[in-house]
């Protein structure tokens, strides 16, 4: 076990209008010391366009918060609020989003909140030729599309939002390793992984703590000899999980 740190970074991109970040709060809650530097940031695309009407659809899935977040922002959402389709999240904290947003959710997963999970549950839903609106980013992976359409659906995968790396923010990393060169990271998707090693080719000193198995092994791809994954693909277990490896 690495010796501990006496801070953790949060990797995640800003949310909108300044909202405090859930991870960090989680951290902080537990009285983790943490420093909050977005390493990607997120945009609208205009796919939006493609996507059927709501009367067309009879299933809406989101796999994120964020992807709540951009559908409800680019479509004309009340027809999508009061349709007949039904609604699947990804986990509770989608589903939470979901709801605050006007959706009423029908489908959640059990542990744990990936999107295999999520496939395996629509498995015994969805019926052939139900057509499935698939909000999502531009970088998401395939899997819960593909999945879908060898159950016979027809799948509409909408990548409204892309993630990219915000190379603007490379100046305050370098600047927290040099003060903190054994810190750790947290990151809550590939994306944030990729950003990293896009600004740091330097990873043998930094514990890599992760929202879930796949963005591990992103990590351990991009170089990283250190990782660990939350037992959950939650933020509050992550934080717990991080909590275990920073001084208080």
């Amino acid at each position: 076990m690495p010796a501990r740190s006496s801070i953790a970074l949060v990797t995640r991109a800003k949310t909108d209008q300044g909202a405090e970040d859930p991870l960090v709060k989680e951290l902080q809650a537990l009285e983790v010391p943490v420093k909050h530097i977005p390493l990607v940031k997120q945009q609208a695309l205009d796919s939006y366009k493609k996507i059927p009407s709501a009367k067309e659809a009879n299933w809406l899935v989101f796999t994120s918060a964020t992807a709540i977040h951009y559908f409800h922002a680019l479509m004309e959402t009340s027809e999508w609020i009061t349709s007949d389709m039904r609604v699947a999240a990804v986990g509770p904290k989608t589903a939470e989003a979901a709801k605050a947003a006007g959706y009423s959710v029908d489908v959640i997963p059990d542990h744990p909140y990936t999107a295999e999970a999520l496939a395996e549950v629509l498995s015994v839903k969805i019926n052939i030729g139900d057509t499935v609106v698939l909000p999502k980013s531009k970088q998401a992976r395939p899997v819960l599309a593909e999945f879908l359409r060898r159950q016979g659906a027809n799948v509409f995968e909408a990548a409204i939002y892309e993630t990219t790396p915000k190379i603007e923010s490379a100046p305050d990393l370098d600047k927290f390793l040099m003060l903190y060169p054994s810190a750790v990271i947290t990151f809550a998707s590939p994306s944030s992984v990729q950003a990293f090693t896009a600004m740091q080719t330097n990873t043998s000193k930094v514990q890599a703590l992760c929202i879930g198995s796949i963005t591990a092994e992103a990590a351990r791809s991009a170089g990283f000899s250190w990782v660990q994954a939350a037992s959950t693909h939650t933020f509050a277990d992550l934080a717990k999980l991080t909590s275990n490896y920073v001084l208080r």
